[in-house]
């Protein structure tokens, strides 16, 4: 445990001590994010933070790789670390250059492919349910890619949706006693925390599409290996993540339903409005998080634990968020 702990706290500062590099490097090259009209801060920032965490991440886990350990086989990390840097790389030049969406879209859905290897097994038998079901996981973790990317609007509300998850999953792992996969998942927080330092209100370096991308898919192969182990259900999974989900998914739909063009960069998910209408990117930020713990880890709880009512709960924990998106008219456009 002592061992754990200084390695933590190592991981820590590494990821501070990069993304302050990162932030020098950033302003020497020009790679900044220059403030519009449709952005959430005011000031050109550095945009490339997230490579900070996604270096170390990748080494943590190159490293479980390598020591070969006996509760996750090589063969799983592979298939958790080969889409990872996938998606991470295409961050990174969509960073620099700039991607079309359609090539981003279909790098995404071929890495969500390639991370179902995670699952030894499906949850069917028949043939074309395995290929439905392969394919609504395929889909279901592209979007989680995605989504990551649509949150990631304001200062810290990225890094804190992951680092809870991440732990989170981890209490899973702990109480399912994988303890292999748990200390992974620990690990993997440091490095995001050492970053959240520098992302945090006023943010001196944002994560970019490298950092946003890299941790949606992180979540979404290190979610489906435990969901293979057994330790945790699809239903507390989508809890776990339901305020991102709940906020994206609806923006997305009211944008598309109303006629807007969807996929043009817009300031109207329920976190930017909100971040508007109190002036602040840190409450906001700390308003999801407290939502996050107070409300949905319970509730993410209960869902794994009782399976019978999975579906009930996991109904209740997203019902007021999808209130408090039609409250605040998220997804309306601005002339509205």
């Amino acid at each position: 445990m002592g061992l754990l702990i200084a390695l933590f706290f190592s991981l820590c500062i590494a990821g501070y001590l990069i993304t302050k590099a990162l932030i020098h490097y950033a302003h020497k090259k020009q790679l900044l994010d220059v403030a519009n009209y449709r952005s959430s801060h005011t000031h050109a920032t550095p945009r490339i933070g997230g490579l900070s965490f996604v270096l170390l991440i990748c080494l943590i886990i190159f490293t479980y790789t390598w020591l070969a350990t006996s509760s996750i086989s090589i063969s799983t990390l592979c298939f958790i670390l080969s889409p990872i840097l996938i998606v991470a790389l295409t961050g990174l030049v969509d960073d620099i250059k700039g991607l079309h969406q359609s090539t981003r879209f279909i790098v995404y859905f071929v890495c969500s492919i390639i991370a179902l290897g995670n699952l030894q097994t499906l949850y069917v038998q028949a043939y074309w349910l395995i290929i439905l079901e392969g394919l609504f996981l395929s889909v279901s973790l592209s979007w989680l890619i995605n989504l990551f990317n649509f949150m990631d609007g304001i200062d810290g509300i990225a890094a804190s949706e992951s680092i809870f998850t991440l732990l989170a999953l981890a209490f899973f792992s702990y109480t399912g006693e994988n303890t292999t996969l748990c200390y992974l998942l620990l690990l993997c927080t440091a490095p995001i925390t050492g970053f959240l330092v520098l992302n945090w209100q006023p943010a001196k370096i944002f994560m970019g599409d490298i950092g946003s991308t890299f941790l949606g898919c992180l979540i979404g192969c290190l979610s489906l290996y435990a969901m293979n182990e057994k330790l945790i259900n699809i239903y507390a999974i989508i809890i776990l993540l339901a305020c991102f989900i709940v906020d994206a998914s609806w923006t997305l739909a009211y944008r598309l339903f109303s006629g807007q063009k969807w996929y043009q960069a817009h300031r109207s998910h329920h976190y930017q409005i909100l971040s508007r209408k109190l002036g602040s990117h840190q409450k906001v930020s700390l308003l999801y998080a407290m939502t996050n713990i107070v409300w949905l880890f319970p509730l993410a709880l209960a869902a794994n634990h009782y399976k019978e009512y999975a579906l009930l709960i996991t109904t209740i924990s997203v019902l007021p968020l999808i209130w408090r998106c039609f409250i605040i008219g998220a997804g309306k456009s601005e002339r509205n």
